[in-house]
């Protein structure tokens, strides 16, 4: 299993944009240190939840501050940017990074994010499908020139050129559509889901991608390498005790999850629970190592998914907490964890 963090920069009534900016990036950078795989930058803007507009330029600055770890958007919400603002800097972002950026690409839901940047909601379908064919096009091309009905680009170079061949790697953010699973799919192109699937729904989830893929043509093979390379969000925390980990979670998870939007995007009830709701839901993990451990085992086993988007900072979590579960994960998780594999390319 691979283990990645979310980092959606959260701003509680209890800490500051300027303290939440500077404590994640060090998290970020501690991360790294304890061996995790990849960042996931979170966007979002206009509200308190979330204050990275543009993922592409947090993804620059941690492309030279790190040294090994993969750096994702988690995601871009393309129709509220300029596929060719996305592409160049994303470009810029791999040639620093040596190689090492993903694209994560959503439509984005949030009504008050679009209202912010004066894109109409209802042309956001559109607008995705668009900007996402543009970006494709841009990378592969080289070229600046695009006709379509929200972005006209005239002839030129896109520069600088990724160090990827093609432009780096990309996700598709999957929620609840079954639209983009299969579009996903007949494109060979990973998936990350939410935090909402249980892990039987996921692993239906993932049987239907492999079924569009074959239809599409795809070899039965690179199927299952894709498939071994999806992703999912857990909210979760680990500390010495199950029973401390539960206790230092319940800050930030209450505030968080007390926006109806937060709730019912990350597949909870969307009436007002208790924090025991979410500490026996299934898409919150918190416990300690050993817990862990096998929580982590059995969410495999279960799912299909080798890949976890760890979110140790819901809403707000006291740095030295955050940096504590990190420190956790390096010692008594990841190296227990590092040989679990559900194979995909093995499956019949």
């Amino acid at each position: 299993m691979r283990m990645g963090t979310f980092q959606l920069h959260s701003i509680p009534p209890w800490s500051t944009s300027t303290d939440v900016a500077r404590e994640q990036f060090a998290q970020m950078q501690e991360a790294e240190r304890c061996g995790f795989y990849e960042l996931w930058l979170a966007e979002h803007n206009s509200r308190d939840y979330g204050m990275i507009g543009n993922t592409a330029a947090l993804a620059i600055a941690l492309a030279v501050a790190t040294s090994t770890i993969r750096i994702s958007t988690a995601v871009s919400r393309l129709p509220l940017h300029n596929p060719l603002h996305i592409a160049e800097d994303l470009a810029y972002a791999d040639v620093m990074s040596g190689g090492r950026v993903d694209l994560g690409v959503g439509r984005g839901y949030d009504l008050q994010e679009f209202g912010s940047y004066g894109v109409p909601f209802d042309e956001r379908d559109e607008r995705w499908e668009e900007y996402f064919a543009a970006i494709r096009q841009l990378w592969h091309s080289g070229r600046t020139e695009f006709a379509g009905k929200y972005h006209h680009g005239g002839d030129g170079r896109v520069l600088p050129t990724p160090l990827t061949p093609g432009g780096p790697p990309i996700f598709v953010m999957v929620s609840g559509s079954v639209s983009s699973v299969k579009m996903a799919a007949e494109l060979l192109l990973p998936i990350a889901s939410g935090s909402g699937p249980t892990p039987e729904q996921l692993r239906e989830r993932l049987d239907m991608y492999a079924q569009f893929a074959s239809a599409a043509g795809h070899a039965d093979l690179a199927i299952g390498a894709v498939l071994n390379n999806c992703w999912q969000l857990k909210p979760l925390h680990v500390a010495e005790t199950t029973e401390r980990a539960i206790a230092e979670y319940r800050q930030g998870l209450e505030w968080y999850m007390a926006e109806l939007n937060n709730r019912s995007m990350f597949g909870f009830a969307r009436e007002p629970k208790p924090y025991s709701y979410f500490v026996e839901h299934q898409s919150v993990l918190l416990g300690s190592p050993e817990k862990m451990v096998e929580d982590l085992s059995d969410y495999c086993n279960r799912s299909g998914i080798n890949n976890v988007i760890c979110w140790l900072n819901m809403g707000g979590q006291p740095h030295g907490q955050v940096l504590n579960a990190l420190e956790a994960f390096r010692t008594d998780v990841i190296p227990k964890v590092d040989n679990y594999l559900f194979d995909w390319t093995r499956q019949g």
